[in-house]
């Protein structure tokens, strides 16, 4: 700090000297004198030094610490020839290093400016700031690699030769210091041959310490050498220093000898045994290593110093010799011990970091503290991005060994805290595979963050890997972290998402309902349950949204809808009038409450006497005037129904209960030692019903212990929940147990298809033709017609596709569905995919002849053009007009028409098509149809291209075409089409309708791509919060 206070006081004072307009003159004449006493305009006075300069200008006066002799110096170190801009910058930028210096604040970046401008401008360093710079370029720059500070110091050292001074003793030790700071090799020999000054004792001290820190044998031996012939004396610290070297080197022998020096010496060889161990653990000398620890203890530290050499020399199989002397002590060591894990696995040692854990956990007075370093190990590993099958591999280990049963769990909660998807998901499917419970609520940042990232394909992805690996959603997940996050201005179409993605309705349903409830959409809820009724609504959830939403929008008649579609939603009419009541935010308006009563009565909803009392007890307690408002008080009386003895107002019948809640009473009911078989029975449907094999199980084995007798409608949920995860053995067993409970008894024929198709796709095919010709009663009320397109089309794909035939036959004989154009297309579809164009045609013609329907028309339509170019295929044109033909017969000129255009459209094939709509036009209704059949497999390929190759004066509504792939698209989560889309209606001056624009926007942004330029001033205008 002295230097640094040197420093100041020089370059302020050099700044005063500057300051006149002729500084030239004033440093001429200071260089006349020679001491500050013979400078006759300096006054010393009071500790301090005035200067007056009088050129004419104002009179300056400033104030400086004694520094003459310092002033003096610098003046003269200064060149002459130096332009006065380029020094006053360099005495700014050697000023500001210096204060930062006094601070202990040392800039790279203003060390490379100081040495810089000096290099440029020739100016030379006085000694005390060179020794100062030079200093800065070692252990004071730690931010930089060693490389980069031995650089600084080479340029440093380099002005430092060029000073007219000379260097001096204190400059080469300075160098040396910094040498072996920044462990710079350093040649002995050719560092004191170059001396300009003589050496002394330190200098062969430093010299030492920098080749020793460096271990370059030879350079080694020939600085000891030097020390011999100059009889220096070598202190402990370079004695442990040549221990160190040598040992690490493989120089066991000179490490010995040089302790046998010490020794004589009597100095003390603790240190010098800590290095000799080092270079045993080093070449991986064991014996010796061991004998050494035996003989010379070592510290905690030392020890684990050891741990890390076996490591990096590849001796890592070796740590657990050096772990038996650490035992005792390990408590007290905790943190080190995890420093040390930390430390190897940012070497890539992560193996013997678990060395290290397994050995502890194996030891009983150890295994205490594992569980801190399983945690170390793991967020090492996390932070460092290390991959993901290592990390869950680890955790998983942890987890079987017994070292930290949390161990996934942690990792889990880390992935989520840093948003590491993959690895969450990762973890998750370890977890799940050992039987670990992976709830709902885990998935909930991963949403968070698809949602804010990536937009609803994601969303959608997250939530078909939950169905995937067994992790049911729950109310919460889809109300809270599903709905908000995905597009549902159709909520039909949000529910269908869903369902494709494997999501059961009887979870999505009730969420759904609920949240269009919370953002006050009444006519969305009127349509999704008029188009979807077939699943079952939890009530009691919907009471506090559906009040809400009344109370904000006084909608009554659609409150009362959502109660009447459904059969049990009448039993909760008096559920809602009293929550109703019970909300602070509803203002007991009589007329309001009046005009409530009047819509429940003209749609016949009915309550118990019981509800009747609790409501009228209700109204008398908020001071309802009965005598003035006794009409409210009949209306009410009007509502009860002498024959309806429940009471939801009161409480809740376990029909009525979610999955949770009659969880929760099976356990009361346990505890009162009560009969659970209804309980049980109940759980058992409503599970099976949400795909969730694993509680459905639990309830089995629960049922069968307290050995209470199944039902034939117990037995038939089961059977098409063990289809739907392929445990087609149980199936098969059920199936049996069921048909032998009565001979009236009937099961829905979906349920036996479906377990036809999951036999042909186990290779079961005379199994699945079994079942389908065996079960005779079946009931026949549901609706299986696309169960047995499914069927005909599993087997059509499989290696038994020549059965598709007698299945078809069998199915529609059997009474399971009627003939359609839909169940015929696998029969045209096997030869066309192993390219048997003929036998396609003739199957084609059969149908068409035979049951007067056209299966793949345009399939067939489109190989057969395709072959006409090719000319592989004999009389081709006559088969093209034979199909087409039959398309004029059945279907009509246009349908034939609208077929043809659409397979040249498909073949990419622009002047045929524009030729045939020059001379024929095609049918809206036929190109409706055609949407209707491919939006089933989303396949819109050939639209597209017609689109593309439609010219503009075709009558033909491109508008309508364009909508009609939008909402394919949009169903998809196909993003890049959509644009795609956009484009080609932009190029050909298409102008979207306003249903378009919304659809489009809504997409693009629900799935976080950015609008094309023609949108934005749209998208304000465009509601895409999904309220």
């Amino acid at each position: 700090m002295i230097e640094t206070d040197k420093m100041l006081q020089l370059r302020r004072y050099v700044t005063l000297l500057r300051a006149g307009a002729k500084s030239r003159v004033v440093r001429s004449h200071l260089h006349s004198s020679s001491s500050s006493r013979e400078m006759p305009s300096l006054a010393t006075r009071e500790g301090y030094i005035s200067r007056y300069v009088h050129h004419g200008l104002s009179q300056l006066q400033t104030h400086l610490r004694p520094c003459e002799n310092y002033a003096a110096t610098c003046i003269r170190t200064f060149g002459m020839t130096v332009p006065r801009s380029s020094v006053d910058d360099i005495d700014h930028k050697v000023r500001s290093l210096c204060d930062d210096v006094k601070k202990g604040r040392v800039s790279a970046d203003s060390l490379k400016e100081v040495i810089r401008l000096c290099d440029e401008s020739d100016y030379q360093l006085h000694h005390d700031t060179g020794v100062l710079l030079l200093k800065c370029c070692g252990n004071p720059l730690s931010d930089l690699e060693t490389t980069e500070r031995q650089y600084l110091a080479d340029q440093v050292w380099r002005l430092a030769k060029r000073n007219s001074e000379g260097l001096t003793l204190e400059y080469y030790n300075t160098l040396l210091n910094v040498h072996t700071e920044n462990s710079s090799s350093v040649d002995p020999k050719k560092f004191l041959a170059n001396m300009s000054v003589e050496p002394d004792e330190n200098t062969y001290r430093l010299l030492l310490s920098a080749v020793a820190k460096v271990g370059n044998s030879n350079h080694l031996r020939d600085i000891m050498s030097v020390i011999k012939e100059k009889n220096v004396i070598i202190d402990e610290d370079a004695f442990n220093a040549l221990v160190h070297n040598y040992a690490t080197s493989g120089n066991i022998a000179q490490a010995e000898h040089v302790m046998t020096l010490m020794q004589d010496a009597k100095l003390s060889t603790d240190k010098a045994y800590t290095e000799l161990a080092c270079g045993y653990a080093k070449l991986g000398d064991i014996p010796n290593l061991v004998k050494v620890l035996n003989d010379e203890p070592q510290s905690d530290t030392n020890l684990l110093r050891l741990i890390k050499i076996l490591s990096m020399s590849d001796n890592g199989r070796h740590i657990p010799v050096v772990l038996n002397f650490l035992k005792t002590s390990v408590p007290t060591i905790k943190s080190q011990i995890c420093k040390t894990i930390a430390e190897l696995i940012r070497a890539d040692r992560a193996t013997d970091a678990h060395t290290i854990i397994n050995y502890f956990a194996m030891n009983d007075t150890t295994k205490d503290v594992v569980k801190s370093f399983v945690n170390s190990f793991l967020n090492e590993l996390i932070m460092l991005n290390a991959s993901v099958d290592d990390i869950t591999r680890y955790a998983a280990d942890f987890v079987d060994s017994g070292c930290e049963p949390l161990a996934l769990t942690n990792v889990a909660e880390s992935g989520l805290k840093l948003g590491r998807e993959n690895l969450c998901l990762a973890v998750f499917g370890a977890m799940g595979e050992k039987g670990m419970e992976i709830r709902p609520h885990y998935y909930w940042p991963l949403l968070a963050i698809a949602h804010f990232n990536q937009g609803e394909a994601k969303i959608f992805s997250l939530v078909k890997f939950m169905i995937d690996t067994g992790v049911g959603l729950d109310h919460d997940t889809l109300l809270n972290h599903v709905y908000p996050y995905v597009n549902t201005a159709s909520p039909s179409i949000t529910l269908q998402k869903l369902l494709i993605n494997g999501t059961p309705g009887s979870i999505v349903y009730t969420p759904l309902i609920s949240y269009l409830l919370s953002h006050n959409r009444m006519e969305d809820i009127k349509l999704l349950c008029t188009y979807s009724r077939q699943y079952r609504l939890q009530y009691r959830e919907l009471m506090k949204p559906l009040v809400r939403a009344y109370i904000a929008t006084k909608d009554i008649e659609t409150c009362v809808f959502l109660l009447t579609i459904f059969p049990h939603g009448q039993n909760f009419a008096a559920l809602f009038l009293r929550t109703l009541l019970n909300d602070r935010r509803f203002t007991l308006v009589v007329e309001n409450l009046q005009s409530v009563l009047e819509v429940f009565i003209k749609h016949g909803i009915k309550i118990s006497q019981r509800d009747a009392i609790v409501l009228k007890n209700k109204l008398s307690n908020e001071n309802f005037d009965v005598m003035e408002n006794a009409n409210i008080l009949k209306q009410i009386d009007d509502l009860v129904d002498a024959n309806l003895t429940e009471s939801l107002s009161v409480i809740v019948h376990p029909k009525y209960m979610n999955t949770s809640e009659l969880a929760c009473h099976l356990v009361e009911i346990k505890g009162k030692n009560l009969r659970t078989r209804n309980i049980l029975r109940r759980l058992l449907e409503m599970y099976c019903s949400e795909n969730n094999l694993k509680k459905a199980e639990e309830i089995k084995r629960e049922f069968d212990a307290c050995q209470y007798e199944w039902t034939a409608g117990m037995k038939t949920y089961l059977f098409e929940l063990y289809i739907r995860h392929n445990k087609l053995k149980e199936a098969e067993t059920l199936l049996s147990e069921m048909q032998n409970i009565s001979e009236n008894f009937q099961i829905d024929d979906v349920k036996i298809v479906k377990f036809a198709t999951a036999l042909v796709k186990a290779d079961k095919p005379t199994k699945a033709f079994e079942i389908i010709n065996k079960i005779n009663h079946v009931n026949a009320r549901t609706n299986a017609q696309k169960h047995c397109y499914t069927l005909l089309q599993t087997l059509a794909q499989s290696q038994y596709h020549s059965q598709t035939k007698d299945m078809l036959h069998l199915i529609i004989e059997k009474g399971y569905c009627d003939l359609t154009v839909e169940l015929l297309r696998p029969l045209v579809a096997i030869p066309l995919k192993y390219n048997d164009i003929l036998g396609a045609v003739d199957m084609f013609i059969t149908c068409a002849q035979k049951h007067k329907k056209t299966p793949l028309a345009l399939e067939v339509l489109t190989t057969l053009l395709q072959q006409k170019d090719s000319s592989k295929l004999r009389n081709v044109e006559t088969y093209i007009e034979k199909v087409y033909n039959i398309l004029i017969n059945i279907h009509g000129a246009d349908s034939a028409d609208t077929m043809l255009v659409l397979a040249l459209a498909t073949l990419e094939k622009t002047h045929e098509l524009q030729s045939v709509l020059q001379r024929q036009s095609i049918s809206m209704n036929s190109l409706l149809h055609y949407f209707n059949y491919a939006r089933r497999s989303s396949n819109v390929d050939s639209l597209l291209k017609l689109l593309k190759a439609l010219p503009d004066s075709n009558k033909l509504d491109q508008v309508v075409l364009s909508e009609m792939l939008l909402s394919i698209y949009s169903k998809t989560g196909d993003c890049n089409n959509a644009v795609e889309l956009w484009k080609l209606m932009y190029a050909k001056g298409i102008e979207p309708s306003e249903k378009f624009k919304n659809s489009f926007i809504q997409f693009l942004q629900a799935n976080k791509v950015p609008l094309p330029p023609e949108f934005e001033q749209d998208k304000s205008e465009i509601n895409v919060s999904n309220q």
